[in-house]
């Protein structure tokens, strides 16, 4: 009786000892399913290498191209334009804040350089003041920016051949800043050489970005400590053209490979996990991806080439 019960609280122990290496693995599977591409009442929005936006709290996406803003449901529907009536010179990027103000980031020239400008607007795209980048260091006083993202009640800017990145308040006021060549080790003469491909930034601040030629995909913290991944080559998890980077709900990492055609996603340890898109015309496959957007509900959205337009994926765990 007595080795019964021993047997029977063995087998329990094992059981409680395996429940959590059970729970592990089943959080590192990650499935992505293709939804439905951007549309308006003609079919799919045929646009190329665009620039996408979501509105966390309202469930809308914002699509910038060519000065001409469209909003998009939380069904993928166009269901207001605007844009063609606004005087802000050539608009480069485009945030919400959490009051569903539309921050639209542009440029103009004047004497032969460009000023660069974040527009505020409410909703229907009224622009109603402007935010000035202000307060800023020396060092930072040629800063031209190329990508704005809202986060964390904060505006995160990128110069993309620059290697620069800045951390405003939601006024333009600086916060701080980052030059990324001497994290990434390179020398001044690689400047302009080098160009940031991909662009986010997480829940938890963590600026997100990727360099092509290098092969890598960084992740740079709030107190600037840089860690990176990545390795060239042609089989599952290496990297061939790397663009747009993000981070979903559980803190993968997804990112878009133009060679490839697909989408890549890495575990918080940088461990490929799968990938999904893949060449191709049918639903679900994409053709060279580019910058890829994320909401809240894990619902990434990815830019291409050829008039394919904005597709949506869902990623479940």
């Amino acid at each position: 009786m007595k080795d019964i019960q021993r047997k029977i609280q063995l087998i329990i122990t094992i059981t409680l000892l395996l429940i959590p290496v059970c729970v592990s693995l089943s959080e590192a599977k990650v499935n992505a399913s293709f939804l439905y591409n951007l549309s308006d009442f003609t079919g799919t929005v045929p646009y190329t290498w665009t620039r996408v936006s979501v509105d966390r709290e309202r469930d809308e996406v914002y699509v910038l191209n060519q000065n001409n803003i469209s909003v998009f449901n939380a069904s993928g529907m166009e269901v207001y334009r605007f844009g063609d009536d606004l005087d802000l010179g050539q608009i480069i990027d485009i945030a919400i804040d959490k009051e569903g103000n539309i921050l639209l980031l542009s440029y103009t020239m004047s004497n032969g350089e460009p000023r660069y400008s974040i527009h505020l607007c409410n909703y229907r795209g009224e622009s109603r003041s402007a935010i000035e980048l202000k307060n800023f260091p020396n060092k930072f006083a040629k800063f031209a920016p190329n990508r704005m993202i809202y986060r964390n009640e904060n505006l995160y800017f990128v110069s993309l051949m620059g290697l620069e990145v800045v951390v405003t308040d939601p006024d333009g006021n600086f916060k701080n800043g980052y030059d990324l060549f001497p994290l990434l080790d390179l020398e001044e003469k690689d400047r302009g050489n080098v160009e940031i491909n991909g662009f986010s930034v997480d829940k938890d601040g963590n600026v997100l970005f990727t360099i092509a030629v290098l092969f890598k995909a960084y992740i740079l913290s709030p107190d600037g400590n840089l860690a990176s991944f990545g390795r060239p080559g042609g089989a599952p998890g290496r990297f061939n053209v790397v663009a747009g980077i993000v981070a979903d709900s559980k803190g993968n990492y997804l990112i878009a490979d133009k060679l490839k055609s697909a989408v890549m996603v890495f575990d918080k340890k940088y461990n490929f996990l799968t990938q999904f898109g893949y060449r191709g015309s049918k639903p679900g496959n994409l053709v060279v991806p580019d910058d890829i957007t994320i909401d809240k509900q894990d619902r990434i959205f990815v830019t291409q080439a050829r008039k394919r337009g904005v597709s949506v994926f869902k990623i479940t765990h």
